[in-house]
C-alpha cells in the first residue's frame, strides 16, 4: 500500500522541491495544498503527477479534508507573501509596522497548520519548515528578525501539542542563493561605470553565513529528516559564504571584472529598503554574523552527517543564466 505525504504551500521554492523528490520515490503518493489550484505552477505540478487539493493556512477547517490519510505531512509558512500582500498594509494597526504584522499571521497560520496536523491519526512524522529565534538566541539584541522568530514561536507551540511532539521534526532553509540576485535587493551584482560588479549588503565582507540551493537541495534534506527519528533540527546549508567569496566567485563565473562589496549599517540599508525590509533583512545578517545562522543551537545537524550532496555556489553560478543582470 501506498504512503503519502502531503505538503503545504506546494507551489513554493521549498515545498516544490520536496515535491519534486518524493514524486521519485516508488511507494508514495504526493499531494500538494495551495490556495490556489488553478495558479500555472499547480498545474504544471498536478502534471507531474502532484495532487492539487485547495487549503488556506489562514482557515484551519480547510486543512481537514487536505490532510487525511497522511503519512508525512511537510509544512511551510510564507513571511514573505504576507509582507508583499497589498492588503496587509490595510490590515495591519496604524502603530503597527508591516513586519510586526507579518509574524502575528504567519504565527497564527503556523499554529493552524500544526493544530490540524496533531489530529491526523495516519501521521508518522511532520516535518516543519522552521527558523532559529534571533530575539532568543542573541539574548535580545536582535529583536526584529520578524521572519526567523515567526517560526520559532510555532515550533514552541508544536512542542506543547501531545498528539504532534513525538511525531515532529524541523529543517532550516539557508540563505537562497537565488534570493539575494532574483528579489532586486542591493546585495544582487550591479554593474558600475569602471564595468565592474559590486554587491551591497550589511555586516563586515569577510564572515561567512549559509547559502544554499533551496530549489534543488531541500527536497533531499526533507527526505533524510523524515527517514529519520523525530526530535531532528537540520540546517540544509549548501556552502557557507563570506560576502567577499559571493562576489568574488560570482564575478569569476560571469567572467567580469570584482567591483567588490559595500558594507551598509542597519540605518542606511533601512533607505535603500524601506517598510521594514532593510531592518528585517539587515538583522537578520548580522545576526548570522555573530551568532551563527542556528543561534549556535547545539541540537542542530547538517546535510553531511545525512551523506547528501549538496551543490556549493560555483556549481549553481555554472548552471544558472544571469543574463537579466548583465
Amino acid at each position: 500500500m501506498s504512503k503519502l505525504i502531503v505538503i503545504t504551500g506546494v507551489t513554493g521554492v521549498q515545498a516544490s522541491s520536496v515535491a519534486s523528490t518524493y514524486l521519485q520515490l516508488p511507494g508514495w503518493r504526493v499531494r500538494g495544498v495551495t490556495r490556489n489550484p488553478s495558479s500555472a505552477k499547480a498545474i504544471e505540478l498536478q502534471a507531474r503527477g502532484v495532487e492539487i487539493v485547495y487549503g488556506d493556512l489562514n482557515y484551519p477547517d480547510s486543512l481537514e479534508a487536505a490532510f487525511q490519510n497522511a503519512t508525512i505531512i511537510f509544512g511551510v509558512t510564507d513571511f514573505w507573501t504576507i509582507f508583499q500582500d497589498g492588503g496587509s498594509m490595510t490590515k495591519k494597526r496604524p502603530d503597527q509596522d508591516l513586519t510586526e504584522y507579518c509574524f502575528e499571521v504567519e504565527v497564527q497560520q503556523g499554529k493552524n497548520l500544526a493544530d490540524v496536523a496533531a489530529r491526523i491519526p495516519t501521521l508518522e512524522r511532520f516535518v516543519f519548515s522552521s527558523m532559529a529565534s534571533a530575539n532568543k538566541w542573541s539574548k535580545g539584541k536582535f529583536p526584529r528578525v520578524y521572519h526567523m522568530d515567526s517560526k520559532a514561536v510555532v515550533v514552541d507551540h508544536i512542542r506543547s501539542l501531545p498528539g504532534l511532539k513525538d511525531r515532529f521534526s524541523q529543517i532550516q532553509a539557508p540563505i537562497y542563493f537565488n534570493l539575494l540576485w532574483q528579489w532586486g535587493l542591493p546585495t544582487t551584482p550591479k554593474k558600475q561605470t569602471d564595468g565592474s560588479y559590486r554587491i551591497s549588503g550589511v555586516g563586515p565582507a569577510i564572515i561567512p553565513v549559509p547559502f544554499g540551493d533551496v530549489q534543488n537541495d531541500f527536497g533531499p534534506c526533507v527526505r533524510a529528516v523524515a527517514d529519520g527519528p523525530p526530535g531532528l533540527n537540520l540546517l540544509a546549508v549548501g556552502e557557507f559564504l563570506s560576502w567577499d567569496a559571493y562576489i568574488d566567485i560570482w564575478c569569476q563565473s560571469q567572467g567580469v571584472p570584482n567591483g567588490g562589496y559595500e558594507e551598509h549599517t542597519i540605518e542606511s540599508f533601512e533607505n535603500l529598503l524601506p517598510g521594514g525590509l532593510g531592518r528585517e533583512f539587515g538583522e537578520n545578517v548580522l545576526f548570522a554574523q555573530q551568532f551563527g545562522y542556528d543561534g549556535g543551537d547545539p541540537t542542530v545537524v547538517r546535510p553531511s552527517q545525512f551523506d547528501i550532496k549538496m551543490t556549493s555556489f560555483k556549481e549553481y553560478c555554472k548552471r544558472t543564466d544571469f543574463s537579466s543582470i548583465l
